[in-house]
């Protein structure tokens, strides 16, 4: 589809910008028509330095087909919020090439000081594939994405802006790789206090393994919508986030409970959503039994301390985890504590990663095998 540009003033197209970065699942990387355009999203249009009406495949990110980004910004501008779209994007790259002076960071500079980015509100981030083949740990990965952020906010001359950090799906020849990478992400947005967490986990992929299909892309622009209803434009009627793990306990006969925040109930989980690493390695969940905030867990062998719970352990996993109104829960990793078990109750994770006084715990080293 293609869309004639709309001779208005960027005051009068939009009331938020959206800058977007990455690499191929933030170009648009799927096959098939994509939603009607809507004058109230808007892309900027270098060639004509004017605002047009925005249609997939966003020229900008130089991708070849559907992503989740106008799928997002047209949810949102349902709502009542204009959005203009903007950045770059570029295939199969490393977050090293965000660096200072790397290719990546002069062309997203570039979308910010010439192409309608200066002042943005929002910034999408989905990336990390290529580092997780390369087999980056979650210390380094987390702090690459914290100084790539705060340059980003420094050049939008937007110092609040607020990050929304795409949680990986399926990406890397190693389950551990993939782990620590979304360990990363988790990590940047608890210690953040600006940045929002979307999992991308559980969605449906293309034949590549490393890509989402169009449906996929769509249900994930739908996630990002509701987080950015909920915490940036303040929808009371949103509910956001999915579940979000913030506690674990060693039980009797080596089982775990864990408790999960963001949540009235957890309506669905199942025990290949888990699993331990501890001692003897990794150690495969064989039940999860929901039980109103927390979940009972039991493994194939007794637990080992010292041991992690993982939640999303893998590559191209389903991650069934989800809360009573269908929201997703994130990939987590989190120490298994003893003593009391975690009582069945509501507790706060708004950014959908985590809650600050916990962010020590979860820094961790990618997980071995």
């Amino acid at each position: 589809m293609t869309a004639a540009p709309v001779a208005l003033t960027a005051a009068e197209i939009t009331s938020d910008v959206w800058l977007i970065s990455g690499q191929s699942n933030a170009c648009g990387w799927a096959v098939g028509e994509g939603h009607q355009p809507d004058p109230r999203v808007q892309i900027y249009d270098p060639a004509k330095r004017a605002w047009a009406m925005a249609a997939e495949p966003l020229a900008l990110l130089h991708g070849t087909g559907v992503g989740p980004w106008h799928s997002a910004a047209l949810v949102v501008a349902q709502g009542g919020i204009k959005v203009g779209l903007t950045g770059f994007a570029d295939p199969g790259k490393p977050i090293a090439n965000w660096d200072p002076g790397a290719v990546d960071m002069v062309g997203l500079e570039r979308s910010i000081h010439e192409q309608g980015g200066e002042g943005a509100g929002v910034f999408l981030w989905y990336q990390g594939e290529s580092d997780a083949n390369t087999a980056m740990d979650t210390p380094t990965y987390q702090a690459k994405l914290r100084d790539l952020i705060a340059r980003v906010r420094k050049s939008a001359r937007n110092p609040t802006m607020t990050a929304v950090i795409i949680q990986l799906a399926y990406w890397g020849p190693s389950v551990a790789n993939a782990v620590a990478i979304r360990e990363a992400q988790r990590c940047f947005v608890i210690d953040d206090g600006n940045a929002l967490l979307v999992p991308a986990l559980g969605l449906p992929m293309q034949g590549d393994g490393g890509h989402l299909t169009r449906e996929g892309y769509f249900s994930l622009g739908e996630r990002i919508a509701k987080a950015l209803l909920k915490t940036r434009y303040h929808r009371k009627d949103i509910d956001w986030p999915g579940p979000v793990l913030d506690a674990a306990t060693l039980g009797q006969g080596g089982t775990v409970m864990a408790h999960f925040a963001e949540t009235k109930r957890i309506a669905a989980c199942a025990a290949g959503d888990f699993c331990v690493l501890d001692k003897d390695g990794v150690n495969t969940c064989t039940e999860a039994q929901a039980q109103g905030t927390r979940v009972a867990l039991s493994f194939a062998r007794p637990v080992k301390p010292p041991a992690r719970l993982v939640v999303g352990y893998g590559q191209a996993i389903p991650l069934t985890l989800a809360d009573e109104a269908g929201n997703p829960g994130p990939a987590a990793i989190l120490q298994i504590a003893a003593g009391a078990v975690p009582g069945d109750g509501v507790t706060s994770a708004p950014n959908g990663a985590g809650r600050p006084s916990e962010a020590g715990m979860h820094t961790v080293n990618k997980p071995s095998h």
